[in-house]
């Protein structure tokens, strides 16, 4: 087995991996630096390596007598902030920032494939280490990855992420079986009406008024029509009308996200609400188009996998640094291998000693130094043992 010396001894370079990919972070789809730069260290540790046009980067390890192959999924890319942390190593891409732990994430499935490629004796299964683009951005890079001949080739028997977590001290991970995340779709709705004078608008359609009876009739998706066991959120963050306060819009637009933990509901959730949107439009005398950008599925964290790794995860950090995770809202394509492949999305704590830390997608957030050591810790513990 890997020690923790052993561990202790790599951190060095694994942190100097972490402050460079911190330090250059890429947008969605535009990850090549950061994908050759994790190509370099993967052709370095001696793995099978291959890169798709999108970007990803996977690394195999043949380990000799294996009969299966554990997968792990990173990701590549970065959020369109300004970072404010005020680290050495902050960000030298202006409005770029990693400030969802992706840098954090990398540079500790780079750490543990470098210790478990050193010491194939030790494993029982090949390992496929995945880089995924794009992660950030609708319609996601999982599928490019599940798409690849290289992915079928080395296709996993199970799937496993690791993923930054505010709400946990740094030392500590959560686990949930089951439901974990929710899909995501994006949803743009357009009220529309010929426009005219605020003075008269027995002479028009009032669009402003009619998105604000659509936004109302909405609601009833939550409150009427999904079954009461079933969690789902649906929110509109903006309202458009580019007008004045005398002139009413020929159009008004609403942006907002729809989100649920059952992909049959999902699909049902969807018709309903392009139904209530058209019916309360024509009442009103508007016309209304319903734009859906489907977005990523729920994630299912298996049950017979999760409470494997949560016991792993047990005996190398102790019970009291390990929780039981919540449900949560937020979304991931991390659901695409859930549905595919037996899969486990894990969290590993990244916040002070005393439970203080920016959330993700602020322009302070930063992981707690030691999450870096447990992150790959944990990882080389969970591939060795399961």
């Amino acid at each position: 087995m890997i020690s923790q010396a052993l561990i202790a001894d790599q951190l060095p370079e694994i942190r100097s991996w972490y402050e460079h990919l911190h330090a250059h972070p890429e947008f969605s789809f535009q990850e090549k630096e950061t994908a050759s730069y994790v190509f370099a260290r993967l052709q370095e540790m001696g793995l099978q390596v291959h890169q798709i046009p999108q970007n990803a980067v996977m690394g195999f390890l043949s380990v000799p007598n294996a009969k299966s192959t554990i997968g792990l999924r990173a990701e590549l890319d970065a959020l369109p902030l300004h970072e404010q942390t005020g680290v050495k190593y902050a960000s030298k891409n202006a409005g770029a920032m990693h400030a969802c732990g992706h840098d954090l994430h990398m540079a500790c499935a780079l750490g543990a494939a470098k210790l478990l490629a050193a010491h194939t004796s030790d494993l029982k299964h090949n390992i496929l280490v995945v880089f995924q683009h794009a992660e950030e951005k609708i319609p996601g890079g999982a599928k490019d990855v599940i798409a690849s001949d290289f992915f079928k080739e080395h296709k996993p028997d199970v799937m496993l992420a690791m993923h930054s977590f505010p709400d946990l001290k740094a030392g500590e991970a959560g686990f949930r079986s089951g439901p974990y995340m929710a899909s995501g779709d994006e949803i743009d709705v357009h009220i529309k009406g010929p426009g005219g004078h605020a003075a008269m608008p027995h002479k028009t359609v009032d669009t402003v008024l009619t998105a604000g009876q659509v936004l109302v009739a909405l609601q009833q998706i939550q409150s009427r029509f999904i079954p009461t066991e079933i969690p789902s959120v649906l929110t509109f963050g903006n309202i458009c009308a580019e007008s004045v306060m005398n002139i009413i819009p020929r159009e008004v637009l609403l942006e907002g996200t729809f989100r649920t933990m059952d992909e049959s509901w999902r699909k049902k959730a969807l018709k309903n609400i392009k139904k209530i949107v058209e019916n309360t439009a024509t009442a009103a005398g508007a016309d209304a188009e319903t734009v859906v950008r489907p977005g990523y599925p729920a994630i299912k964290n298996n049950e017979a996998v999760t409470p494997k790794l949560q016991d792993i995860a047990i005996n190398l950090l102790g019970n009291r640094k390990v929780h039981s995770l919540p449900l949560r809202m937020t979304t991931d394509d991390f659901g695409y291998y859930a549905q595919l492949i037996p899969s486990a999305y894990f969290r590993l704590g990244v916040a002070d000693s005393n439970g203080r830390s920016p959330g993700l997608h602020t322009p302070e957030f930063l992981p707690n130094a030691t999450a870096l050591e447990t992150g790959v810790k944990l990882l080389v513990q969970i591939i060795q043992e399961y």
